[in-house]
């Protein structure tokens, strides 16, 4: 929990950077002849339909795609893989902008370990023990603790397809590299008073292998993980995480932190309804917490209409298709309704 925020902010400075990653293979793979259609982002489908006339089909064949033609001149629909190793990597690691990729992600992590150094554990040294905390927050910090994983596993994955790594390199290599660094950190709050929160560790497992799991199992790329926030009165008053004396931040404003399931409506529907729902519109279930410093903590549920961005934002540049991926780790302000503890409806929430 105490690294997504700073990792969010590193996130939107790899944007540009990362982008740059899928260009050459769109316009390498997918020439003007080959029409594409139905195509929502690597995010929400590993398959795009894609229109090619026989001809077509025979160069693709020959370059190493598993593509048949039809046996006939009408063209025909075929199902390209959008993550398989021969579409992604055929060019081989760009190992300059690898390098460029790892210093930079080596910078990050250090810059982050020297304030969780001298904010969190320099004056809170103890000997290595266990200590979980299942009341605090009531697990919204343990949601945050996932989705902080995943962010991380994300903007991994990002910049190693930059340097040209496969979709599935880039994946595992993202999972493994979110997974280290935050059982470091839980280690490092091990021999301090924090201790090592086994369920927290086990948060940040789940979501460094979100991405993984979301490659192999279909179904998973259904649902979005996403969060909002607004202030709570938590916020700049005494007792936050961190440096000695430091007041409340976002990153512990647990109270302000409202993290959602997102559910993509399109995909569940039955085929004959799906042209009568917009494909960008989704539906998301919230949870959060309340009176998390008082005696009087309890929790919230949410259910609100929700946007995919990878469906919503073109996908005709590799930075639009970035950008809206990076917002798809975000809730944006909508209508909302309250349906635990009480009904309470919000024009617009955040």
């Amino acid at each position: 929990m105490k690294i997504r925020f700073i990792l969010v902010i590193t996130l939107f400075i790899f944007l540009v950077l990362s982008s740059r990653s899928e260009s050459k293979y769109s316009s390498k793979y997918f020439p003007d002849k080959y029409q594409t259609s139905s195509f929502r982002g690597l995010s929400a489908l590993s398959y795009i339909d894609v229109k090619i006339l026989d001809n077509a089909a025979a160069r693709g064949a020959r370059s190493g795609l598993s593509v048949s033609g039809s046996k006939g001149i009408n063209p025909t629909f075929r199902r390209i893989n959008l993550y398989s190793d021969s579409l992604l990597n055929n060019s081989g690691i760009n190992h300059t902008r690898l390098a460029i990729v790892g210093g930079a992600l080596l910078a990050t992590m250090a810059t982050i370990h020297l304030y969780q150094q001298s904010g969190w554990w320099k004056y809170n040294r103890t000997p290595f023990h266990f200590k979980e905390d299942l009341i605090y927050g009531l697990s919204v910090d343990k949601i945050g603790h996932f989705y902080g994983a995943d962010i991380f596993s994300y903007m991994i994955r990002k910049t190693l397809l930059w340097a040209n790594l496969s979709e599935q390199q880039a994946i595992w290599i993202g999972a493994g590299g979110a997974l280290l660094f935050t059982t470091f950190t839980e280690v490092e709050d091990g021999f301090s008073e924090w201790g090592f929160d086994r369920v927290d560790w086990l948060s940040d497992l789940g979501g460094a292998l979100w991405a993984p799991a979301r490659y192999h199992i279909p179904l998973l790329r259904t649902f979005d993980i996403k969060m909002s926030y607004h202030p709570s009165d938590l916020l700049g008053n005494p007792g936050g995480i961190g440096f000695k004396g430091q007041k409340h931040l976002i990153i512990d404003d647990y109270e302000g932190q409202t993290f959602w399931l997102s559910l993509k409506i399109e995909d569940v529907l039955p085929h004959t309804l799906k042209s009568y729902w917009p494909d960008f519109l989704c539906i998301a279930l919230g949870y959060g917490a309340r009176g998390v410093a008082t005696p009087n903590q309890h929790r919230v549920y949410f259910i609100a209409p929700d946007v995919d961005f990878t469906r919503l934002i073109p996908q005709s540049t590799s930075f639009l298709k970035t950008l809206s991926e990076v917002l798809n780790f975000i809730h944006p302000p909508l209508p909302a309704l309250r349906i635990y503890p009480t009904s309470i409806w919000y024009g617009i929430y955040f």
